[in-house]
């Protein structure tokens, strides 16, 4: 949740979520954890910290100063939560893998509905959710189970305890994996016996920016793929960028682009994953194509590597790429494997909202009205399937609204 923070918040608010998570970490618990064995996905869980309700409250309280509409989350602020990395066993390139995330539990014995959350585009091994907790993002999505969530937040692959690989930037089936895997791998935690809190059957997912994309991806797996075991009640996507050949194609066709680290980041880990033979200066310029090993390897920030970077795309990328992308044989194996990551539309059955901002210039706006359309053409019922702009919000002011909107939207649907 990083990626696009608001820059304008008030002193006033910075200064009491800054008291909120600084009591956060003083009544952090002392770590404790289970050796769990003979389970196919959990390798190990640790409790990381624990806060009452009354932190909670007060943390969604200076929040509510701000965003007035979370008023219905901070009402619903009725448990205090427990917090614990996991790591668990996923795939990636036929191998079994370690990977990690966040399980933030509510503080109470009983059944509660799980979300899965998926973060947005990040490049710093350091700001993932098990190394950044206290992120102001990744903090709200903890505090959602003091509603009475179980919320999973996965590192993804490339992060945590799988920071040793670069991370599959938009790739479907590593994604899929690192998300399904971690909610199998919950349902092997909630067995144990230190774990009071267990799940229902309602299982909701949402993400925004490259999360909004994983988030419909998963969606996809599990509804039409053959993955048994999850229902999903609902999903929720921001702001995401689901048809990867026309959002490269809006790229290379524009002078200016605000997030260059898009394409280099895309491609490169193509490359690393072997899916992608052709040398960087096919695609990308001198001084940049000699910077991208360095500008991914996550040590950096988004920011840090777009200022390494430029927004102007005919100095950043080949010629070539620009005239012969739609339609060049030298292009199309990426032409293959954007499309090969795109999401598509279906005729789905389960509840499913878009989200985007109308002034949003990192992922155009009809991404979403594009892909909600495409729904509906395919056959969707349009009461499960809808759509939301946010007027004049770009893509990191969008951010917050989005996930106030859809913790609203579940706490309806759990009669909240």
């Amino acid at each position: 949740m990083n990626e696009y923070k608001r820059s304008k918040r008030s002193p006033a608010i910075l200064a009491g979520i800054a008291v909120i998570l600084l009591l956060a970490l003083v009544t952090a618990c002392q770590k404790e954890s289970e050796e769990p064995s003979g389970d196919t996905y959990l390798i190990d869980y640790t409790l990381h910290h624990l806060n009452s309700p009354e932190i909670i409250q007060a943390f969604l309280s200076a929040f509510a100063m701000e965003y007035p509409e979370a008023g219905n989350i901070l009402e619903n602020s009725d448990y205090g939560i427990k917090v614990y990395i996991m790591t668990y066993r996923t795939h990636y390139k036929d191998s079994l893998i370690t990977a990690s995330g966040l399980v933030c539990l509510p503080a109470a014995d009983g059944n509660f509905p799980v979300i899965s959350f998926q973060n947005g585009t990040n490049t710093a091994h350091d700001h993932c959710p098990t190394k950044d907790p206290y992120d102001e993002g990744y903090f709200l999505m903890q505090a959602m189970a003091s509603n009475g969530y179980i919320v999973l937040i996965p590192d993804y692959i490339g992060f945590g305890a799988a920071e040793e690989v670069l991370h599959p930037y938009y790739h479907r089936v590593s994604t899929n994996n690192a998300v399904i895997d971690m909610l199998h791998a919950f349902d092997e935690m909630k067995l144990k016996s230190d774990i009071l809190a267990g799940s229902t059957d309602h299982t909701y997912l949402m993400g925004y920016s490259q999360g909004g994309w994983a988030t419909l991806s998963v969606l996809d797996a599990l509804e039409n793929g053959e993955e048994a075991g999850i229902n999903i009640t609902a999903a929720s996507c921001g702001a995401g960028a689901y048809d990867l050949m026309t959002m490269s194609t809006n790229i290379l066709n524009l002078d200016t682009y605000p997030g260059p680290h898009y394409l280099p980041y895309f491609i490169y880990s193509q490359q690393d994953m072997g899916l992608l033979q052709e040398p960087l200066d096919k695609f990308f310029k001198t001084p940049y194509l000699e910077k991208i090993p360095q500008l991914f390897d996550g040590s950096l920030t988004n920011d840090e590597v777009n200022s390494q970077l430029t927004d102007q795309i005919p100095d950043l990328v080949t010629a070539s790429l620009i005239d012969d992308f739609k339609d060049g044989q030298e292009y199309g194996r990426l032409r293959e494997l954007l499309a090969e990551n795109s999401v598509y539309a279906w005729d789905t059955n389960i509840k499913l909202h878009f989200y985007h901002g109308t002034a949003d210039q990192h992922v155009p706006p009809e991404q979403s009205s594009m892909i909600y359309n495409n729904f509906l053409a395919a056959g969707a019922n349009p009461d499960l399937v809808g759509y939301t702009e946010f007027s004049g919000l770009d893509h990191g002011s969008g951010l917050f609204p989005w996930g106030i909107s859809s913790i609203t939207w579940f706490n309806t649907l759990e009669n909240k």
